[in-house]
């Protein structure tokens, strides 16, 4: 997660800031931040100890951070006046989601199967979560995981409705 301090936070229109968002971080004289496909970076392991954040942020492996994913996270920051973390994936998401939420009674809807091998290991872990499906009463529902489009089958959902 990448510090939010942008000096334009209280005076740019959001087209202004999700263009500029990540000015303090750049180390470039590039405005948009160059798309990179390295997975590793070159450091001084002496210099980095762990993740680090902010102006003299070291990349180091893609899985922890780089330069595109740093600028994600600064412009969501902004907008959204509070903080984003973005993940390599969308399991990891759902993972992060669970663990942070700590439901104890999950209604389900169809969805990724992925997600459903998630909330089995959520299960094994926290012993006592309830897995309903969508079409229960929500009594004592405390997160309910809908997707629209379902992947991977891209069937639309109502939403609404729930």
């Amino acid at each position: 997660m990448v510090e939010l301090k942008n000096p334009l936070y209280n005076t740019a229109a959001p087209s202004t800031q999700s263009i500029h968002t990540d000015a303090h971080l750049r180390v470039t004289s590039d405005v948009a931040v160059p798309i990179s496909v390295s997975t590793t970076f070159d450091y001084d392991k002496t210099d980095v100890k762990g993740c680090n954040y902010g102006p003299d942020q070291r990349y180091v492996y893609a899985r922890e951070s780089q330069p595109v994913q740093a600028k994600v996270e600064a412009t969501l920051s902004t907008l959204t006046e509070g903080y984003a973390v973005i993940y390599g994936s969308g399991l990891s998401a759902a993972f992060a989601v669970l663990i942070e939420h700590k439901p104890k009674k999950i209604a389900i809807g169809e969805c990724y199967f992925g997600v459903k091998e998630v909330l089995k290991q959520y299960q094994r872990l926290v012993p006592g979560v309830q897995v309903v499906g969508t079409e229960c009463s929500f009594d004592g529902v405390d997160l309910v995981w809908l997707e629209s489009p379902v992947n991977p089958t891209g069937e639309v959902k109502d939403i609404s409705s729930y």
